[in-house]
């Protein structure tokens, strides 16, 4: 692997670890999609020893959980190498609207998939994904009153809608990553007002490709330079909302690479999403955060 010395290299996950990953997915997803279906999960032991060897030490007897609620880029803490939405309820009867699980190879985290939501809609009812309906049934059946839930939400902004409004010349860099950000920090000001503990998953990526490479499956907008400096921009003001109001955030964006630099392909597992090499970084900025809280066994 090919980078800059320093601070931007992330040791290698072993391949013992690598290959443990994909089978304890593959042994995960037979299990949960089976029919008739089944709660039983008798891969503990394993999830365990994985979370273990990605924070270098032994686990206490109990390890809290913290719920993973978002788009896309949530699934990173479902821990597999891979993308896998799973459905799990339904948020409508009539013209259904899904709510996706992970595989949750670590303990400590439960993902939840609410769609290609955006932080500019995600406080608002009615949108198109839904993704306020989504989260409130999440938080009524899945998570506990007081519980932990990290959001993963915002990459699409800066990815796709930002961008066009700014390339457009309809708004400076400044003016729509403020508006943005003065937004969505609602949602999670409410949350924490009604007993629930939020933090904030901010921004792990800068899709690492130029504008002719776009997808109909992940569109962007505008150069990579462009997106860049609309992510950093945007996280600059989102610490800002959430350091106001106590609420953590978290983000690995430029840490795992020289900040104003493409990251390098191997941190994607498929182009456009993290790769677990990354995830023993996530737990240390999440514990340094007091987002996760596992005690030295």
């Amino acid at each position: 692997m090919s980078q800059d010395s320093g601070p931007h290299v992330i040791p290698e996950l072993p391949e013992s670890t690598l290959t443990e990953l994909a089978s304890l997915a593959d042994n995960l997803d037979a299990l949960i999609t089976r029919k008739p279906r089944t709660k039983a999960t008798p891969f503990d032991d394993r999830r365990r020893a994985l979370l273990a060897k990605h924070l270098g030490r032994k686990l206490p007897e109990e390890v809290e959980l913290i719920t993973c609620i978002g788009d896309s880029n949530t699934m990173f803490f479902a821990g597999a190498e891979r993308l896998r939405f799973i459905r799990y309820r339904r948020s409508a009867l009539w013209k259904p609207h899904w709510i996706n699980r992970g595989l949750d190879l670590l303990p400590c985290f439960r993902a939840f998939h609410i769609g290609p939501t955006t932080a500019w809609k995600a406080g608002d009812k009615g949108s198109s994904t839904r993704a306020r309906e989504k989260l409130e049934i999440l938080l009524k059946k899945d998570v506990k009153p007081g519980g932990k839930v990290l959001l993963s939400i915002g990459e699409i902004d800066c990815r796709i809608h930002m961008a066009k409004t700014i390339k457009a010349g309809k708004t400076t860099i400044e003016e729509a990553v403020e508006k943005t950000a003065a937004k969505f920090i609602k949602l999670l000001v409410e949350l924490k007002e009604r007993g629930f503990r939020p933090a904030l998953w901010a921004l792990p990526q800068i899709v690492p490709k130029d504008e002719k490479l776009s997808s109909p499956t992940f569109p962007f907008v505008g150069s990579y330079e462009l997106r860049r400096d609309i992510s950093y921009a945007y996280l600059e003001r989102l610490k800002a909302h959430c350091g106001e109001h106590g609420i953590p955030c978290v983000s690995i964006l430029g840490m795992y690479h020289p900040p104003m630099e493409k990251a390098a392909r191997e941190f994607f597992h498929d182009g456009t999403h993290l790769s677990q090499r990354l995830m023993p970084l996530a737990l240390r900025e999440l514990e340094k955060a007091g987002v996760l809280e596992i005690p030295h066994a």
